[in-house]
């Protein structure tokens, strides 16, 4: 499984990324041999009610199958990664 995570209009640490890393690898460790590559991308988007918000938009690509792609919004970093992981294993779980 290969990793591809990028972030526009921000720097993102390295900090952030081993945490995104290790958050990806626990919760996909069970479809490990069926991802052939996740592709993460996070963006700021402007929200009227709420200001800026994080969006984490994940692309599991399947040997095989269609890929899946899943997006989740947040007011940081860390709960828009959670979520999106979160909602692309359900999705996964369904497709396999």
């Amino acid at each position: 499984m290969k990793l591809n995570l990028r972030m526009t209009g921000k720097i993102l640490g390295a900090s952030a990324k081993s945490k995104a890393t290790k958050l990806i690898a626990s919760k996909f460790a069970r479809y490990v041999k069926n991802i052939r590559k996740v592709k993460v991308h996070i963006d700021d988007v402007p929200s009227k009610l709420h200001g800026t918000l994080t969006q984490c938009s994940i692309e599991v690509l399947l040997p095989g199958l269609p890929s899946i792609v899943v997006k989740a919004k947040g007011k940081d970093f860390a709960q828009a990664v959670k979520r999106a992981v979160t909602n692309s294993e359900t999705v996964l779980t369904q497709k396999l």
